[in-house]
């Protein structure tokens, strides 16, 4: 059994809760929505003889101080910097899901040479242009239900475990691939007091985080870069995304999964992070 430890940090005018776990190179996971730290225990588990992870909770998410500003992707990997400071970091590999996606991009441009790799997992990439770019937004339902959060909230409040099992199944290929406990478990975080509303604020800030990654990605990332999508939801948007925006680019479809990669396609998503990860902790 791993044993995972929880802290705390106040880093950049907020309080995270985060955990760790492991020995070796760092990698800190960013969770998307509605998701917490728990998203990354199953690769922690399978890695934590190789590898020390560190993962949050974003602000706004989970046990972190859920604030009323501050989302912009800028905004949050300076929270992750100050994060990394704390635990004594200096050299980690990062690794986003979803809306944690555009942050991990900011955190590697912020970090330089200090950022091992780049791995964004089932991200929509804000923002970008290239041929064949289709901003996330015309085709996902939920991104501009979300972005309008007092709305969102009045319709959620009450409802979080249904609404949160049926975004769960209607976004997997599988429609069994996460667990009971774990819908039940994210429904409990998502009845805390402020937490419906200080999570949805990582889509109520999709105009900063489209503004914020335009100008970012004006250079290419000279990080190393791997994205994937699950066939059943972003497709290829992840690797093309990829290669529009840094120097080396590895990844693309996972067949037989939707948007919850690391419950659905856990072996596979792992073997591709162990071989991406190989040889690069000098």
């Amino acid at each position: 059994m791993v044993d995972v430890q929880h802290h705390r940090a106040e880093t950049n005018g907020v309080r995270l809760h985060y955990v760790t776990a492991g020995h070796g190179p760092v990698v800190l996971g960013l969770h998307g929505w509605p998701e917490s730290h728990r998203q990354y225990l199953r690769l922690i588990e399978r890695f934590a003889d190789r590898y020390r992870f560190i993962a949050p909770d974003l602000r706004g998410c989970g046990d972190s101080d859920k604030p009323f500003g501050g989302y912009e992707p800028n905004t949050i990997a300076a929270d992750l910097l100050g994060l990394l400071e704390a635990e004594g970091v200096e050299r980690f590999h990062i690794v986003g899901h979803d809306l944690g996606g555009p942050p991990a991009v900011a955190l590697a441009y912020a970090a330089g040479d200090r950022a091992l790799s780049l791995s964004t997992i089932e991200t929509p990439f804000f923002g970008l242009d290239y041929p064949g770019y289709v901003d996330p937004m015309v085709n996902y339902w939920h991104l501009g239900m979300h972005a309008h959060m007092d709305i969102t909230r009045m319709l959620l409040e009450g409802r979080e475990e249904q609404y949160l099992r049926h975004f769960f199944r209607d976004f997997a290929y599988n429609p069994d691939a996460v667990a009971e406990d774990e819908v039940q478990a994210y429904a409990a975080l998502m009845r805390q007091p402020g937490t419906l509303r200080g999570s949805l604020n990582l889509y109520g800030y999709i105009p900063q985080m489209t503004e914020q990654t335009r100008e970012l990605v004006a250079r290419k990332l000279p990080v190393p870069m791997m994205a994937w999508g699950g066939e059943a939801s972003f497709g290829s948007h992840c690797i093309d995304s990829a290669r529009a925006i840094a120097e080396e680019a590895h990844g693309g479809v996972i067949e037989r999964c939707g948007h919850w990669v690391f419950q659905e396609r856990p072996g596979f998503i792992g073997d591709k992070l162990d071989r991406f990860w190989a040889g690069k902790e000098v």
